[in-house]
């Protein structure tokens, strides 16, 4: 009779279970991220809502207005951020665990100031905005040292990166100028908000389109 159990398998070699951590490492990269980034996003519409709900009687076409521009950034910065996580692989760092904490409480704040004051909410879309331009930095710093499943498409969307931090670096000093400098009235400054956050959602909705028809390999062949 065999007295060796019959299920018992040879123990699993050194790089295959090396392999394995690191599979399971990277996913975390996604499907953890994904859950954070998605319940702090919800955390930020919630409270935009609850403050639209307190202090709505007292709102004017222009507070609304800030309200939806408040709504369009919270929707922004889930979906820059979501696919930003779809395209690249790499082990998550303490700064990636950071970074969405970081961006909702600056969310947060411009919610609040959407019923308080709009140089307020300036100086907190200029945080944000910041805080996004270091996530690209982040990004592509965390890419590049990961080149083994990034080198593929960092030779188109790293291009796309350093153009996403400088827009991003952009709209922070452009929203930092008129929180301190202008003269302008709280509705100007309001109205101004619109084309700004506007112009940023166009210009990154053509980043992600080229994006994809880079992919699909239509990018090269339209300039042909």
């Amino acid at each position: 009779m065999d007295d060796h159990p019959r299920d018992s398998q040879p123990a699993e070699s050194f790089d295959r279970s090396r392999a394995r951590l690191l599979a399971a490492l990277l996913d975390t990269h996604h499907i953890t991220f994904y859950t954070v980034i998605s319940v702090i996003q919800a955390t930020c519409f919630g409270f935009l809502v609850l403050v639209c709900f307190e202090e709505g009687a007292h709102y004017g076409p222009y507070q609304w207005l800030l309200a939806a521009n408040t709504l369009a950034i919270i929707v922004l910065v889930w979906n820059g951020f979501i696919r930003g996580f779809v395209i690249l692989s790499y082990v998550p760092k303490l700064s990636d665990g950071a970074m969405p904490f970081a961006l909702g409480a600056a969310q947060c704040f411009a919610a609040y100031f959407v019923a308080h004051d709009v140089r307020s909410w300036y100086w907190s879309i200029a945080a944000l905005c910041v805080i996004g331009s270091l996530g690209y930095v982040n990004a592509e710093v965390n890419a590049k040292l990961n080149p083994r499943e990034n080198a593929h498409i960092m030779v188109f969307y790293g291009r796309q990166l350093r153009m996403l931090q400088v827009s991003a670096l952009f709209l922070a000093v452009v929203c930092g100028v008129l929180a301190y400098w202008a003269t302008w009235s709280n509705e100007v400054l309001t109205l101004l908000s619109l084309p700004l956050i506007a112009g940023y959602a166009i210009g990154d909705e053509v980043l992600w389109v080229r994006l994809e028809r880079f992919a699909r390999g239509t990018e090269g062949s339209e300039k042909q």
